[in-house]
C-alpha cells in the first residue's frame, strides 16, 4: 500500500505527549458508550485513580516506543503495539469467556505459566488484561482515526476475532491435556499460528488486503469447530 504524504506528515508530528492526549480522549469517549464491554472497562479505568495512573505509565512507555524510530517506521510500530496488547490480554480474556473457576482455572494457569504462585499469577494476569485491553482500545483508535488507516482497522477487527478463536482452541487443548486426554485436533494449532503470523506480516507491512482470513476460517471449520468445544466445569 502506498503511503500518502498526509500519512507521513501525521507520523512525523507524533510525540509521546500527543499520543497520550489522543489516548485519554479515546478512553473517555469509550466510557461514554454505555452498555458495551469497552465502556465498562474504560469506566473502571477512569474512576480508579491508582489503576489509571499505572495504566498511564505503561501506555506512555508503549507510545514512546512508537515515536522513537524515524517517521517512516512509526505507523509500523503503532501496529505492533496493537498486536502486542491484543495478544497480552488473551489469557484472561479466555478465562472470562469460558467462565473458568476452581480447579479448571488452576489447571489452565499452571499450563500457561508453569509452577508459579497461583494467586499472584492470577492478579498479575488480571492487571495485564486491564492495562492491555485499554491500550488496545486506544491504539486501535489511533490507527483508524489519527492515521486514517481504515484498511488496517478493518483487518484488525477480523484479526481480533480470528486470534480469539485461536486462543480458545489453544486454551481448550491445554485443559484437555491437563486432564490427561488427547487434545482436540492437536496438529491444527501450528497451522493456525502460522496463518495468523502471515496475516500479521501483511498487516504490519501495510498490505492488509492480502490477509487471507477466509483461508484461516476454513482451517477452523476443518478442525470440527474447535472454537465451540465444550468445557466441563470443574469446581
Amino acid at each position: 500500500m502506498r503511503r500518502t504524504s498526509s500519512q507521513h506528515t501525521v507520523e512525523a508530528g507524533f510525540t509521546t505527549a500527543l499520543l497520550m492526549e489522543y489516548s485519554q480522549q479515546f478512553l473517555v469517549r469509550a466510557a461514554e458508550k454505555s452498555g458495551s464491554a469497552q465502556a465498562q472497562l474504560a469506566q473502571r479505568m477512569l474512576r480508579d485513580k491508582p489503576l489509571r495512573y499505572r495504566w498511564q505509565h505503561l501506555h506512555e512507555q508503549l507510545m514512546h516506543g512508537v515515536v522513537t524510530p524515524p517517521p517512516a517506521r512509526r505507523a509500523i510500530e503503532l501496529r505492533k503495539v496493537a498486536f502486542l496488547t491484543l495478544h497480552r490480554k488473551a489469557p484472561f480474556d479466555y478465562l472470562r469467556h469460558r467462565h473458568l473457576v476452581g480447579q479448571s482455572r488452576r489447571l489452565l494457569v499452571n499450563a500457561l505459566f508453569g509452577d508459579q504462585d497461583y494467586v499472584k499469577c492470577l492478579v498479575r494476569e488480571h492487571n495485564a488484561f486491564l492495562n492491555s485491553a485499554c491500550s488496545f482500545l486506544c491504539t486501535e483508535a489511533l490507527c483508524g482515526e489519527v492515521l486514517g488507516d481504515a484498511a488496517f482497522s478493518q483487518a484488525l477487527s477480523q484479526y481480533q476475532s480470528a486470534y480469539t478463536e485461536y486462543f480458545q482452541a489453544y486454551g481448550d487443548s491445554l485443559l484437555e491435556q491437563q486432564d490427561g486426554e488427547p487434545p482436540p485436533a492437536p496438529s491444527l494449532l501450528p497451522y493456525l499460528r502460522y496463518h495468523l503470523k502471515l496475516i500479521r506480516d501483511h498487516m504490519l507491512a501495510g498490505n492488509p488486503q492480502q490477509s487471507e482470513f477466509t483461508a484461516l476460517q476454513a482451517l477452523y471449520q476443518a478442525s470440527g469447530d474447535t472454537h465451540v468445544l465444550p468445557i466441563v466445569s470443574r469446581h
